[in-house]
């Protein structure tokens, strides 16, 4: 996997819009979708930069410009887990799980989803 530039929090914004709609995405319904109260250029300019970031592709349809994900949240979420890990590296792993689960919370299909994860390492150390 490839090096992924950290986002700025309102890039990151962005991203998470156009990430829970289905693709590809008009400026309008972002802005629309957007907790803020960012102006038309604002927005135009937060997915220009995410487009020379690699992070979108920008496709005219009609008068429209129309976004797509480059990047998946997944592996967005991956690259920067593993960069606060590597920054945290004399942190007990435990701890930290300890500490986003109190904070947190966790539901029951993450409790299985972390136990498929687990049990998938389990059977591919064995061998």
């Amino acid at each position: 996997m490839k090096k992924l530039k950290k986002l700025p929090d309102s890039e990151l914004k962005v991203m998470m819009l156009i990430w829970d709609n289905t693709p590809p995405v008009a400026r309008n319904i972002l802005s629309d979708q957007l907790d803020v109260d960012w102006t038309k250029p604002t927005v135009l300019k937060l997915l220009s930069r995410l487009v020379n970031k690699g992070y979108l592709s920008c496709e005219k349809q009609g008068n429209k410009n129309m976004y797509t994900p480059l990047i998946s949240k997944e592996e967005y979420l991956a690259d920067e887990s593993i960069a606060f890990a590597k920054k945290l590296e004399n942190v007990s792993l435990i701890g930290l799980m300890s500490a986003l689960v109190e904070t947190r919370g966790i539901t029951k299909e993450e409790v299985e989803e972390l136990e498929k994860i687990i049990e998938q390492y389990r059977d591919s150390s064995e061998k």
